[in-house]
């Protein structure tokens, strides 16, 4: 008996569903490439892809939930679909009252919510590094951290500000700035991003900086270190899938 193509699916290895959604993304552009990274580059071990398709057979969906070190209890969900397919796949993807964090396409904020409880949603800016109006910063206080892309500043080997990389894949790599709250205004974010910076072109990497729009300080601080923005938008959410009623009928949209 042949099996459905829901259990031929699921049969697949991480590596062919990988192949299958690959041509869905462009992972050079700003705007794709956290998805992108996360649904093909990130530890196989601990990405778990769910595919959907045409009805003749092609794959033309995919969402990705992804244990990272962002949040070690909740998982990151990525995803592409067409706007009306997203809410079945995050039904087939996501389990009934486990939270999650969701980053995608702004235009899928109203099916989401269709189908997950949300507790919190911010719209974020996607910053691309402009080498030209890139400064070096010197500063004594700034002192590398572990591993090779992290920086920080130390007060009683206390961390008051630290530079980083979310995920890096073989052209770009994602920047975090952290700075104490009281120790802002003194120029260390700056200076930590700085020296951030200055390893990742050094390792032929493009650096991208993520922002919250309503986060005035952090957009402050991307076009600071010489980023500007890509003009790419990404929907942040936290929420739980919402339970199906079975008996409740489905309204066309």
């Amino acid at each position: 008996m042949n099996s459905s193509p829901k259990e031929s699916a699921d049969e697949l290895t991480i590596e062919t569903k990988r192949d299958l959604v690959r041509p869905l993304l462009a992972p050079s552009e700003p705007g794709d490439a956290m998805t992108a990274y996360y649904a093909l580059l990130h530890d196989a071990k601990r990405v778990r892809l769910t595919l959907g398709t045409t009805p003749t057979g092609r794959v033309d969906r995919f969402a990705a939930v992804c244990q990272t070190g962002r949040d070690l209890f909740v998982p990151l969900v990525v995803l592409r679909a067409p706007q009306e397919g997203v809410g079945d796949l995050l039904h087939k993807a996501l389990e009934v009252g486990r939270p999650y964090t969701i980053i995608t396409k702004p235009a899928f904020r109203d099916e989401i919510a269709e189908v997950v409880l949300l507790q919190h949603q911010q719209i974020n800016a996607v910053h691309i590094l402009d080498p030209s109006a890139y400064r070096p910063i010197i500063n004594v206080m700034v002192q590398p951290g572990e591993g090779p892309f992290r920086f920080e500043i130390r007060i009683d080997d206390v961390v008051v500000a630290a530079a980083g990389v979310n995920w890096r894949s073989r052209r770009l790599a994602d920047m975090y700035v952290y700075t104490d709250s009281q120790f802002a205004g003194r120029g260390w974010g700056k200076a930590v991003g700085a020296a951030c910076v200055k390893v990742l072109l050094e390792a032929h990497l493009v650096p991208l900086y993520t922002a919250a729009l309503e986060n005035a300080a952090s957009m402050r601080l991307a076009e600071a270190l010489g980023f500007r923005d890509s003009e790419a938008r990404e929907l942040e959410c936290r929420g739980r899938l919402r339970q199906i009623d079975p008996l409740a009928p489905r309204v066309p949209r």
